[in-house]
C-alpha cells in the first residue's frame, strides 16, 4: 500500500529534501543528520533522475520494514501471532505513519532504526538473557535512529531506562554499555562539523550546529493555548485524518459519506466486543503490562515524545512514532478482544485510506505546482505566495537556487516579521513600476494547522486586486492569481 499510493501533493519539506539531494546541498542538516545525504547516495547509486519520487519510494520500504520488525516485537510480547499481526495494522494504518511512509519526509527511516534498538531490549526481556552483544546493539541502533531524526532522543533514554530496570532490579552497568553506543553520535556531528562544514570544533561551533533548531526557535520555545489545542488535534490525527480537505470531498460528492459510516460502524463494534467481555477486571497475577518493564519503558518513550511534540506547537510530525509505541504497550493487553483489534484496525484503514492517503495520491486542492510555474516564466515580477514553503522550495527542487522575487504572505509577517515590512515592499514595487502578483485572496480555504496559526487579516483591503490574470480549476475549487495595483479613491 505505501508503494502503490505516493504522495502527489507533497510537503515544502519533501520538495527540499529532495532539492538537496539532487544539487548535492547541504546533506547534512543538523536536527536530521543522516537522511539527505543517504537519499543523496541513494541517487547516486541508481543513477534515478527522479529525487522526490526515489525519496518516498525510500520510506515506503522503510515503512514496511518498520512492520516487519514491529511484529517480530508483537509476537515475542504476545506470545499470539493473529493479535500481533492485527496490532501491526493498527500501527501500520494509523495516518500519522502511514502518510509518512508515502512521502520524502524523515521520519520513518528513524522509527526503523529505533524499533531495532527495541527489538534486541524486548528479545533479551522475553528470553531473560542479557548479554553484551544485545545491549550494545540495542544502544547503536537506537542511536542510529538518533542520528537519522534528534527527536529520537526520548525513544533512546527509554531504552536506557529500560535495560536498567530490564529485570526487575538496578543494574546502571547494563544502562552504561547500551549508552556506550551513542559515541558515534557524537563522532558523527563532530565529523560533519569540522570536514563539511569546515568549521572549527570550538563549543560554540558544536552547540550551535547540535542544537540549531533550539537556538533558532524552530522546535519551539514556549507553552500556550495553542500548543494544547493543536496538541490534542494532532495526537487524535496521529491516529485518524484529521482535514479540511474532508468536508470538501463530501460536499463535492455524497458518496464521500459511505467511507465515513463504515468506519464510525466499525469503531462502534470495536467497542462493543471490549464491553461483552464478561470480566474486565485485572487479576492480580494476570502478567498484564503493568508489570511489564518493557511496557514501562516504552510507556516512557510515549509519553516525553507526547510531551515534546506538544512543546513545539503541538507538531504532529513529532507524533509519528505514537501508533507504533501505542501497540507495543498494548501488546499484553489481553483485556481487548481480537475482533475489537480488528474492527479498529478495519476502521484505520477505511477511513485514512480514503480521507487522506488516496485524496494525497489522486487529487489535487490547489494550484502550488501551477502557481510555481507562474513564477518561473515571470522572473522579474513580485510575488506574495499563500504558500511559501511548498514554493519556494518546488522552485528550488526545479531550478537549483532560491527566487528572488517570492515574498511571504502577510500571515508569515505576523508571526515572524512586522507586516509593515511587507507593505513597505509593496509600495516600494508598484511606486518604482514594478508587477506583484499573489495568490492570497483567491484560493481553495481548507482547515490545517497553518489556518489556525495563522490570523485572519484583511490585508489587501488598501490595494486594488480585482485584474485577475490566472484561474485553475483544483479539486478544492478556484485557485486564482490576481494582480496587485494601488487603490484609487
Amino acid at each position: 500500500m505505501y508503494l502503490l499510493f505516493p504522495a502527489h501533493n507533497n510537503s515544502g519539506d519533501a520538495w527540499s529534501y529532495a532539492a538537496d539531494a539532487k544539487y548535492g546541498n547541504e546533506l547534512f542538516s543538523p536536527h536530521h543528520l543522516l537522511y539527505t545525504a543517504t537519499l543523496y547516495l541513494l541517487k547516486l547509486c541508481t543513477g534515478y533522475p527522479n529525487i522526490l519520487a526515489l525519496g518516498i519510494m525510500l520510506n515506503a520500504v522503510f515503512g514496511c520494514l518498520c512492520c516487519i520488525v514491529l511484529l517480530r516485537i508483537l509476537i515475542m510480547l504476545s506470545n499470539n501471532l493473529l493479535k500481533s499481526v492485527l496490532l501491526m495494522l493498527i500501527a501500520a494504518f494509523s495516518f500519522g505513519f502511514w502518510r509518512f511512509a508515502t512521502e520524502n519526509e524523515n521520519y520513518i527511516i528513524p522509527i526503523f532504526f529505533s524499533l531495532l534498538g527495541s527489538l534486541f531490549f524486548v528479545s533479551s526481556y522475553a528470553k531473560g538473557l542479557y548479554s553484551y552483544k544485545n545491549i550494545i546493539l540495542s544502544g547503536i541502533f537506537a542511536t542510529m535512529g538518533c542520528l537519522y531524526h534528534q527527536i529520537h532522543i526520548f525513544w533512546f533514554l527509554g531504552l536506557f531506562f529500560g535495560w536498567i530496570m530490564i529485570d526487575g532490579a538496578f543494574h546502571l552497568k547494563r544502562g552504561i554499555v547500551f549508552a556506550a553506543g551513542f559515541i558515534i553520535a557524537p563522532f558523527a556531528y563532530l565529523l560533519v562539523i569540522s570536514m563539511d562544514l569546515g568549521q572549527s570544533l570550538s563549543m560554540y561551533n558544536i552547540s550551535h550546529f547540535v542544537l540549531h533548531d533550539y537556538y533558532t526557535g524552530a522546535a519551539g520555545n514556549h507553552i500556550g493555548l495553542n500548543n494544547c489545542l493543536l496538541g490534542g488535534i494532532n495526537l487524535f490525527r496521529t491516529f485518524f485524518q484529521v482535514h479540511g480537505q474532508i468536508w470538501v470531498m463530501i460536499s463535492n460528492n455524497k458518496l464521500w459519506l459511505i467511507p465515513g459510516i463504515l468506519t464510525l460502524g466499525s469503531i462502534l463494534y470495536a467497542v462493543v466486543f471490549i464491553f461483552k467481555e464478561k470480566d474486565l477486571s485485572i487479576p492480580k497475577k494476570s502478567g498484564l503490562p503493568t508489570q511489564n518493564v518493557t511496557m514501562k519503558a516504552h510507556l516512557l518513550i510515549f509519553i516525553l515524545q507526547l510531551l515534546f511534540a506538544i512543546y513545539n506547537i503541538g507538531n504532529a510530525e513529532f507524533m509519528v512514532m505514537l501508533p507504533v509505541l501505542a501497540v507495543i504497550i498494548l501488546a499484553k493487553a489481553d483485556w481487548i478482544p481480537v475482533k475489537s483489534l480488528a474492527f479498529t484496525a478495519a476502521s484505520l484503514f477505511i477511513w485514512n485510506f480514503c480521507f487522506g492517503i488516496y485524496p494525497n495520491h489522486q487529487l489535487h486542492f490547489n494550484a502550488d505546482d501551477q502557481v510555481t510555474q507562474f513564477i518561473i516564466r515571470h522572473p522579474e515580477d513580485k510575488f506574495i505566495a499563500a504558500e511559501p514553503a511548498i514554493i519556494l522550495n518546488q522552485y528550488y527542487y526545479q531550478k537549483d537556487h532560491w527566487p528572488l522575487n517570492v515574498w511571504p504572505a502577510p500571515e508569515y509577517y505576523q508571526l515572524h516579521a512586522p507586516v509593515d515590512e511587507l507593505i513597505a515592499k509593496i509600495d516600494s514595487t508598484l511606486s518604482n513600476g514594478g508587477n506583484i502578483y499573489t495568490d492570497c485572496t483567491e484560493r481553495p480555504e481548507l482547515m490545517n494547522r497553518a489556518s489556525l496559526l495563522g490570523a485572519n487579516m484583511d490585508f489587501f483591503k488598501g490595494y486594488d486586486l480585482k485584474d485577475t490574470v490566472a484561474v485553475f480549476e483544483t479539486d478544492g475549487g478556484r485557485h486564482c492569481i490576481s494582480k496587485i495595483k494601488k487603490q484609487h479613491l
